[in-house]
């Protein structure tokens, strides 16, 4: 029997739950989410660190800046609202020398212009005063930098779009998409409009419908490590380079109370590579594009790969890429934690796209690009994508 919905959405991350949440609140019409594992959060929104950034390292203007000064403002407002655990314990990021401190005062400029609030540099002296075991010569406090469960996020946003009429199928993977319909392991079904939020693969799902074949998502697997023997108490960030948009290794104290370390940021060649598969099949595809060889060719690309194959490589690497950021005060102690995959886009040109990206079709618009800070950005996202979806807003282009 055929299923005739309003919207049709693919993917049940944060993402697209909160796109549901938001059509649902504007009442606009019978929507249901498509997931294709049996649960929530199996992929980038429960695999990830559960940190709420602030902006700091956001471009100005860009449309991730803006929903990401915005959606950290509504995630903390939501997840107290909804009784989801958040530490409110704010973001450090240290420089370890004068190259570093120089960077600080651009992120300061860069997030005083993106409207991040009551950003301050700190002292050394200072920065030891807020985590004694820090390591640095000065520090960018960014006191809106938060800690979510990022499970029960998503799973208090996904509980509010069905308490809106939303409806989740789970287990129902979409294999085939066209202008208006969709073909699910259940049967076909007819939607008045798809929304395309299916994070890893979402670019497959995308030119099926002949949207953007110019586009492809390359993975980049981050491995964390959980961290015993220190005493960190929020989130410690070394300063970024601003030519990648990775943050680097980080220390992040959980609403568990577990401390993270991580994430690397190494290519894998399978979307859904946790445990370092080489699945052969999508492999060889990869290995095709020439958005792979093009961004593989570039001298800095080389040296950032590198530098995170060693920190895969070896716990050795990884212990010592973090204690560049800590003065741990005894032994301490590694071990694996999680797994995530970045659904990083990368254009024709082989340039890693930095931005959110939203394309609209014909009865289509589609989440191209959501990657960190995707889950802090996903709340003020949902109305952009709601708009484009109502036909109210334009997107965003490459």
């Amino acid at each position: 029997m055929m299923v005739m919905v309003d919207f049709a959405i693919i993917g049940g991350g944060i993402i697209g739950s909160a796109v549901a949440r938001e059509l649902a609140r504007r009442q606009a019409g019978r929507v249901i989410v498509l997931e294709k594992e049996p649960a929530l959060g199996r992929h980038s929104s429960g695999r990830n660190s559960g940190v709420i950034h602030s902006g700091i390292n956001q471009k100005p203007g860009s449309l991730k800046a803006r929903m990401c000064v915005e959606g950290s403002r509504r995630a903390r407002e939501f997840c107290r609202r909804r009784g989801v655990p958040l530490r409110e314990c704010g973001t450090l990021v240290v420089a370890r020398g004068e190259q570093e401190r120089r960077l600080l005062e651009r992120l300061l400029e860069m997030g005083n212009a993106c409207g991040v609030p009551d950003l301050q540099i700190l002292t050394s002296g200072q920065m030891a005063d807020r985590e004694p075991e820090a390591r640095g010569v000065a520090a960018l406090l960014s006191p809106t930098g938060a800690v979510v469960d990022s499970v029960k996020f998503l799973e208090a946003v996904a509980d509010e779009a069905r308490e809106l009429g939303v409806e989740y199928r789970l287990g129902t993977f979409v294999h085939r998409a066209e202008k208006g319909r969709l073909w699910t392991v259940e049967g076909p079904l007819d939607a008045g409009h798809i929304v395309n939020c299916a994070g890893l693969h979402a670019d497959r799902i995308a030119r099926m419908m002949g949207v953007r074949p110019d586009l492809r998502i390359i993975p980049f697997r981050g491995e964390y490590m959980e961290v015993s023997g220190l005493g960190v108490r929020s989130m410690i960030y070394e300063a970024p380079d601003l030519r990648f948009p990775f943050l680097g290794i980080h220390l992040t104290r959980g609403t568990d109370g577990r401390l993270l370390v991580g994430p690397s940021a190494v290519l894998s060649f399978g979307r859904e590579a946790y445990e370092k598969q080489f699945p052969v099949q999508e492999a060889v595809e990869m290995l095709s594009w020439r958005q792979f060889w093009r961004m593989a060719a570039s001298a800095a690309f080389l040296g950032l790969a590198w530098r995170n194959a060693r920190t895969s490589l070896s716990r050795r690497a990884f212990e010592a890429e973090m204690l560049t950021l800590i003065k741990a005060p005894g032994p301490v102690r590694l071990k694996p934690a999680r797994a995530g995959i970045r659904a990083q886009l990368v254009d024709s040109s082989g340039r890693l796209v930095d931005d959110l990206v939203l394309e609209r079709a014909d009865r289509s618009t589609h989440v191209l690009n959501a990657v960190s800070p995707g889950m802090t950005a996903s709340l003020a996202f949902a109305d952009y994508v709601a708009d484009a979806a109502l036909g109210s807003a334009p997107p965003k282009a490459v």
